[in-house]
């Protein structure tokens, strides 16, 4: 330190300036780029006094602006919403400001509807593939409402209001290569609304849901397009609560039309442990999970015993779901919610294994031959100390997962994901 005022004095007297950065600026973001500074400064410059910029909902990052090619000329406008208020009524509206060099411009103002939030952004490519076009869901009171706006950049732009919905989805149901659109209904009944040209909203069907007093749908559930079964056909899948159990319909396309299937006599599939459908295995198909308690299963006394989740695969055959006849076992998984771990069986082990968990020690014993095929050991962070007999395999925010390097349990470690 007493080098460093040395040089310091020296360089003073010498007559050479010497300027140091202040510990705040340190502290500071990286600047932005000059394009982004630039569009920031103009979105301000041209919002009107006291409007509120809104980002969709179903957006995983809340941004004051969205960047789309909309014209399809390889430029990217961004896309600004935002909301005014006079006495009491809300109204929503977008900005499109274009890009030159490293300024913007606005292209567009212009009103969309009324509304207090936007739920739902989608960008839909028209068939031409020459613009796209946004279907977007407001939000007003308790009522939402799905709009079709169209060629944004015209001094006329084409907005049109399709209907009011409580959940959507867009996806190619048909596989034309072109988006459906299939709008929940709750009500006496519920309805499912099918257009099967998103951008086309005068093609529709409706199509009542089977559904009781009571029955609750949750923001939750199942709303949702997938390939269910083998031949990777298509199909809506809806879940709702009926008597605390799940029940979920599954509706496919039949000549064009959307028809609810039925699994033997039964209209949906019934399952009081069901857990949601989901690819485990990645290869495209939605597998159909079910909860059990294997046989011999033991836990920590007063708590439930630890469950197998079993994944199937539809065949696509018309018998009652979870039969060896219409589902085929793709994969087994142990979900540990307490030390937020998963333990994907290898095939070899499937159906044979039971679970003891005993304090923070989890046993997966093959049923066959009584053995241990793994054993995994749960400690506390603040508690780990490293040991030559412990193999440390997964590392969490709040655990350590360790092994005994005695045993052949770590070429399982694959298998362990953490879920945190």
């Amino acid at each position: 330190m007493r080098y460093v005022a040395i040089i310091l004095s020296t360089l003073y007297l010498a007559g050479c300036g010497l300027s140091l950065p202040h510990p705040a600026t340190l502290l500071q973001h990286p600047a932005l780029p000059k394009w982004e500074t630039a569009l920031k400064e103009k979105i301000e410059q041209d919002l009107p006094e006291r409007a509120e910029i809104i980002a969709p909902r179903n957006q995983s990052i809340s941004r004051l602006y969205e960047l789309i090619d909309l014209n399809q000329d390889g430029l990217q406008e961004a896309v600004t919403f935002y909301r005014t208020e006079v006495n009491g009524n809300f109204n929503i509206h977008l900005l499109i400001h274009e890009r030159k060099q490293e300024s913007w411009s606005l292209k567009v103002r212009r009103p969309i509807a009324e509304g207090k939030a936007i739920d739902q952004l989608h960008v839909v490519l028209n068939p031409m593939k020459t613009s796209n076009q946004f279907v977007i869901g407001i939000s007003n009171l308790e009522t939402n409402t799905v709009y079709l706006l169209k060629n944004l950049l015209q001094p006329t732009a084409d907005i049109t209001k399709v209907d009011t919905y409580d959940r959507v989805t867009i996806a190619d149901l048909n596989q034309d290569q072109q988006q459906d659109m299939l709008l929940l209904k709750k009500g006496r009944p519920a309805k499912v609304m099918y257009y099967k040209d998103v951008l086309n909203p005068s093609d529709r069907q409706a199509v009542s849901l089977v559904t009781k007093e009571g029955d609750l749908f949750a923001d939750h559930d199942l709303f949702e397009v997938d390939s269910i079964d083998v031949s990777k056909k298509r199909g809506l899948l809806i879940s709702f609560t009926r008597d605390a159990a799940m029940h979920v319909a599954l509706f496919q396309l039949d000549e064009g039309r959307l028809v609810q299937h039925t699994f033997g006599n039964q209209a949906e599939i019934v399952e009081p442990m069901y857990t949601y459908p989901k690819d485990v295995d990645k290869d495209g198909i939605v597998e159909f999970a079910h909860q059990y308690t294997p046989k011999n299963s033991s836990g920590p006394i007063g708590e439930d015993k630890p469950r197998i989740t079993a994944y199937y695969t539809w065949n696509g055959l018309d018998v009652a779901p979870f039969l060896e006849s219409g589902f085929e076992l793709r994969e087994e998984q142990y979900i540990d919610l307490e030390y937020n771990f998963v333990m994907r069986f290898p095939a070899r082990w499937a159906t044979r294994e039971t679970i003891d968990k005993k304090d923070n020690r989890i046993r997966f014993i093959n049923q066959e031959t009584n053995g241990i095929d793994f054993e995994i050991e749960v400690i506390p962070k603040n508690q780990y100390i490293a040991s030559p007999q412990k193999k440390k395999i997964k590392e969490g925010i709040d655990y350590v997962y360790v092994v005994d390097v005695t045993k052949p349990y770590e070429e399982y470690a694959a298998n362990v994901t953490l879920v945190e």
